[in-house]
């Protein structure tokens, strides 16, 4: 099945709101970024566009929103060109949601920002007053409503910025990756957000079984081209479909399909600091986790073995990467102990947090947006210090030898262009090892491996911001490795990602031999690479044990919110349905 234009029902009155002929873009370098693109969109329509990374589809909502105008062919809004005066109209009735919320966040405070849009839209300073509160009660920001935009978390952030265009009260909500990074509590409010806006709806997010919910019509992208406009229900349930382009999300059900377990008994247990359990109580005495017996198996990414010869490329270069002397009881290597930090207006970003890594291990960081694991992680590698005792290998981290912290804790950042500086790969992973001080074969010996080791051999001389999102995150991961750090520290690694950049990157995370922090949302993630995962809540840490316990651990939703099993109907329906359409192809 080959369909490429969406079945619309005989006699529908909603008339065509864009209407795209014939569109094709180019970026300043020369690639290809649309290609002969022919789409209608109708008014009150829910798409979803999907397709993998650098597929188009970030290019094709800049022209439906007027940012972009086309090179070749035309977009029409209404039924008029987009250009000139109706670009005004556009810009009033179309309401863009960025991947980044620090692109449409730029005011002193949370109120003037989502005024912003109000007052050029030169409403009464009462009715922006009244849209302002309104829109911040919709996304739960009451409590922060004066505070800076830049002293906000991600998932706030990410809330302000959808407050912003809510405020304008668009026809059409245009939505680039609107849950990339957010916790499971924020998803679901912008779940029913999205579920409830009357207007039409496009959405462009990697997160099938998320958009399953909001969407009716899925616009599957590659290379630029339209390569198939399927109502949602047919592309989820052809698994086969899915896999052949890189849309495959089922490794994911096991996390999300399955109900929590209900045990008679609640014992609590936690990884103590050698790693042995042990069962004691919580500040939280309402709060607590399922005994061993009730942990189902935990979900996987597919397995090494079942991967093609190209896709174990560069596995060699990775013996190189710091070997890690696996002990009977492994040494602590990184301890914070009654550790706090607080932010330069007052708020708390930790309080009192005891916390050890030992030699080897893979350690999750898990917790609400704003609940402090990039604040943790921040201080751990030095950038921010805090009150209390931080050591490294025993040894007391003072203000004399933090600035040396980097030369053993390498990090990742959510966006990895925030650490991509260089013109070309080479350089970029070259830079590290300079810093260090090495001579020059070093250098070139270090980049080198570091770029077999995340399978991008080959890039040398490419420009980074003109990589696909997995190939940034990888060429930033390659430039912590050059450094060969003891410790690598990820945050929110997988965002952005489609499906294949997704298990590409947990493969090579996987086969790396080094000690990891991962700060993360994504359950499977989570499962696939760390045994012990750390639950911090309003700055204080409140759970410490095996990751299994996580997605049994119920009463976590009662304290932070946090519920991994709110798209387990979806899931459900999803997994019917392509038993039902493999049933059917099987007869």
């Amino acid at each position: 099945m080959h369909q490429t234009q969406y079945p619309r029902q005989a006699g529908s009155e909603q008339r065509p709101l864009f209407e795209i002929r014939s569109l094709s873009y180019r970026y300043p370098d020369g690639q290809p970024a649309l290609r002969e693109i022919d789409l209608t969109i109708h008014e009150g329509d829910r798409v979803a566009l999907v397709g993998h990374n650098g597929a188009g589809k970030t290019t094709l909502i800049k022209h439906l929103g007027g940012l972009y105008r086309p090179q070749q062919g035309t977009v029409l809004y209404k039924g008029i060109p987009l250009e000139g005066n109706i670009l005004d109209t556009v810009r009033l009735e179309v309401g863009i949601l960025f991947q980044d919320p620090d692109d449409q966040l730029f005011c002193n405070t949370l109120y003037e920002d989502i005024a912003f849009g109000p007052m050029n839209q030169r409403l009464e300073q009462e009715e922006v007053d009244h849209r302002v509160r309104h829109a911040v009660r919709k996304v739960a920001l009451e409590t922060v409503l004066y505070k800076a935009p830049h002293h906000l978390s991600y998932g706030q952030k990410k809330r302000a910025a959808l407050a912003a265009v809510l405020s304008m009260r668009p026809q059409v909500l245009i939505l680039d990756e609107p849950t990339a990074n957010l916790d499971s509590r924020q998803e679901r409010l912008f779940w029913e957000l999205f579920q409830d806006f009357p207007g039409t709806l496009i959405v462009i997010s990697h997160d099938l079984a998320f958009m399953y919910g909001i969407c009716d019509r899925a616009v599957v992208l590659e290379q630029g081209k339209i390569h198939h406009d399927y109502v949602m229900k047919e592309l989820v349930s052809q698994r086969a479909y899915l896999r052949a382009h890189g849309l495959d999300f089922t490794f994911r059900f096991d996390t999300h399909a399955h109900p929590h377990a209900s045990p008679e008994g609640h014992s609590h247990r936690h990884m103590n600091s050698v790693g042995h359990s042990d069962t004691h109580s919580h500040p939280y005495p309402d709060l607590h986790s399922h005994s061993e017996e009730h942990i189902e198996e935990a979900p996987t990414f597919p397995s090494r073995s079942s991967r093609s010869e190209d896709e174990k490329e560069g596995s060699a270069a990775l013996s190189s990467i710091p070997d890690i002397s696996k002990e009977d009881i492994p040494s602590t290597l990184l301890l914070l102990h009654d550790y706090s930090y607080r932010y330069p207006d007052g708020t708390w970003g930790l309080r009192n947090v005891s916390f050890t890594v030992r030699e080897g291990e893979n350690v999750a960081i898990v917790g609400e947006n704003g609940a402090g694991k990039s604040t943790l992680a921040r201080c751990l590698m030095g950038i921010i210090a805090g009150m209390g005792r931080h050591e490294l290998d025993g040894k007391p981290i003072t203000p004399k030898n933090r600035s040396d912290l980097w030369r053993h804790l390498g990090m990742v950042f959510q966006n990895p262009s925030d650490q991509l500086f260089c013109p070309s790969c080479q350089e970029e992973v070259a830079f590290g090892p300079r810093q260090m001080g090495l001579p020059p074969e070093e250098v070139k010996l270090r980049t080198k491996e570091a770029l077999e080791a995340v399978r991008l051999t080959g890039y040398e001389h490419r420009v980074p911001h003109h990589l696909s999102a997995g190939e940034r995150k990888r060429l930033a991961i390659a430039a912590v490795l050059g450094m060969k750090p003891r410790v690598l520290i990820l945050d929110e690694p997988t965002a952005h990602l489609d499906q294949r950049s997704e298990e590409l990157l947990v493969e090579i995370l996987q086969r790396l031999d080094i000690t990891k922090i991962l700060i993360s949302h994504d359950m499977p993630l989570i499962m696939a690479l760390c045994r012990r995962t750390v639950v911090l809540h309003e700055g204080k840490i409140i759970r410490d044990y095996e990751s299994a316990e996580l997605q049994h651990d119920e009463h976590l939703i009662s304290i932070n919110g946090l519920d991994y099993t709110y798209k387990n109907a979806c899931c459900r329906e999803i997994m019917a349905l392509q038993q039902d359409f493999e049933a059917g192809q099987s007869r």
